[in-house]
């Protein structure tokens, strides 16, 4: 890791002592990833890429211009400044620039592990090696990817704000296959401290799912009661927050214009199912995240109380339209969860469906929140409240409103990956009546 704070103060000033236009914002990103990958049961590569980015927006009234580089030598600064300057004096103007944010307080930051920063090559590989001798023992074949990410975050600007912070992480999965019959199974974990990194369990689970989805065979497709594993979970949850922006809502373009009368505001309706709460909280031990979004603080945000939308994401320049306070966009996602294991919710089901994970989400219908995607690396039929045979993937159509109407039991929450996205979630596993499995897949 390289840029200290003092030496990330340092260099911010430096850049904003360059600039002689109206107002300046400088953001510095200085990261470090360590990467391990392996396919077939053995390792194929190891990087550690380190690199920093300094990016400069300058304005002029309400003309302004944006430059980056990744060099921190005066004659590479000056003429980045210069360049920038010159855009910002043609660039037209923007009727919706906003001035600099003034100096404010943040939280304390909780994202940084000394032990995960110190994490080598050699203790990753050793880490690794166990999960891959249970793989061959099994007569499987693994393939995974460990990322540790160190990082630093600045952002300075022209009116003395200044604000720096330091973030670990470890990002694990992998794919189990069989070696014969088409079985996969897939998992995966998340950690902001190393100490909370337990790579075994995450391979003996995508191992055993490899084994037992071999010959899958096919169910028809139709509404369906599901579970839904956590890092299902977590894609169709994120969805629904890039729906969850006032501006949008007032500007008709919302899902949420949609579940409400004209002229009535969606906060404060109870427009989800009565088991869905969803929340951020950026110093929340199990998935801290950035204490600010542009500048703007984060705190901890309700946003779905037991179905009642509660906030929504405003940005500064319509806050400002609106005469209202700006919220920010949540740095990471909590739902609450009733703490039962999976089998205690595979257990309430008779006939129904266990879906690993989803993959490939894409939109159907921006004005219902519609999406499409498929069940991937471990699905298997349900039935008298155990699970059953493997059974063929599935194409889903649904609704992350509908998944969040229709809970009828929530899990222990976990922090795993998922398809769509690195934020940070905790999230539970659901059992969902009425999913939409609306189509085979003989993908495997």
């Amino acid at each position: 890791m390289g840029l200290t704070k003092s030496q990330s103060e340092s260099l911010s000033q430096r850049v904003l002592d360059l600039v002689e236009a109206d107002g300046a914002n400088v953001r510095i990103t200085d990261s470090e990833d360590l990467q391990l990958r392996y396919a077939n049961n053995d390792i194929t590569s190891n990087g550690l890429v380190d690199r920093i980015k300094i990016d400069l927006s300058v304005s002029y009234g309400k003309r302004s211009a944006s430059i980056q580089v990744n060099q921190t030598d005066e004659e590479t600064l000056k003429a980045a400044v210069k360049k920038v300057q010159a855009m910002a004096k043609l660039a037209p103007e923007d009727p919706e620039h906003m001035p600099e944010l003034e100096p404010t307080e943040y939280l304390e930051p909780k994202t940084f592990s000394e032990a995960t920063a110190a994490l080598t090559p050699e203790e990753g590989l050793a880490r690794i090696r166990p999960v891959i001798e249970a793989a061959r023992t099994a007569g499987v074949d693994s393939a995974g990817y460990l990322e540790r990410s160190v990082s630093s975050a600045t952002l300075a600007n022209s009116k003395g704000l200044f604000v720096y912070q330091t973030s670990t992480g470890v990002d694990y999965s992998l794919t189990a296959r069989a070696a014969e019959g088409r079985g996969s199974g897939w998992a995966s974990t998340q950690v902001t401290d190393l100490g909370d990194l337990d790579l075994e369990p995450v391979g003996a689970r995508a191992i055993e799912k490899a084994l037992a989805s071999k010959n899958a065979v096919e169910r028809a497709p139709g509404r369906t009661t599901v579970v839904l594993e956590p890092a299902a979970v977590r894609d169709l949850v994120s969805l629904l927050f890039w729906g969850l922006g006032r501006r949008d809502f007032d500007e008709g373009r919302s899902f949420l214009n949609g579940l409400v009368e004209e002229g009535e505001a969606p906060v404060g309706k109870a427009l989800f199912g009565e088991k869905a709460t969803l929340y951020s909280d950026p110093q929340d031990p199990a998935v801290p995240c950035g204490v600010h979004h542009n500048g703007l603080p984060r705190e901890k945000t309700s946003w779905v109380d037991k179905g009642v939308l509660k906030n929504l994401e405003v940005g500064r320049f319509w806050a400002q339209e609106k005469g209202i306070s700006p919220r920010p966009f949540p740095g990471n996602i909590i739902m609450a969860g009733e703490g039962k294991s999976i089998d205690e919710l595979i257990a309430q089901v008779e006939d129904g469906v266990l879906i690993t994970r989803l993959w490939y989400l894409r939109m159907v219908q921006p004005q219902s929140l519609l999406y499409t995607g498929l069940t991937r690396d471990g699905t298997f039929a349900i039935e008298n409240g155990k699970v059953g045979g493997p059974v063929k993937n599935f194409r889903f159509n649904d609704s992350p409103v509908n998944i969040l109407r229709n809970i009828i039991a929530s899990g222990k929450q976990a922090r795993v990956m998922g398809s769509e996205g690195s934020m940070p979630m905790y999230v539970p596993p659901l059992l969902v009546s009425d999913f939409n499995l609306s189509s085979v897949s003989d993908a495997s």
